[in-house]
């Protein structure tokens, strides 16, 4: 797998990714903004993403399965990252592997685009 901590703070891959999350969310019908703060980035969709995350974990886990399907993160995944996490809470967890997988979605697209090997 593709080591991401390199594209963190690369402003074309923090944009696609937080466009990424806003369009995944927004089929969800949910509003994601990214103010485009570099320095601020990972912290500002976090804080928007997390009450997001609970608030579907107490009403509906068909809409969270769909979320985490859409953007695509296993349960096996999920269960790995809990184990490997015990000082977040569940939602903590979730939302942290929603911007890792988002951030991977971008490097794999454009790694490929630009024809570099993975």
């Amino acid at each position: 797998m593709t080591e991401l901590a390199p594209f963190l703070n690369r402003v074309d891959y923090l944009n696609d990714t937080a466009a990424q999350i806003a369009k995944d969310f927004r089929i969800a019908g949910i509003e994601i903004h990214y103010s485009g703060n570099l320095q601020n980035a990972y912290v500002e969709l976090f804080e928007q993403i997390l009450p997001h995350i609970d608030e579907i974990l107490k009403g509906n886990f068909q809409e969270f399965y769909n979320l985490m399907y859409r953007i695509d993160i296993s349960e096996a995944q999920i269960k790995k990252a809990v184990k490997e996490s015990i000082d977040k809470s569940f939602s903590e967890t979730v939302t942290d592997q929603i911007l890792k997988r988002e951030l991977l979605k971008v490097v794999i697209r454009k790694q490929i685009s630009e024809g570099k090997e993975l």
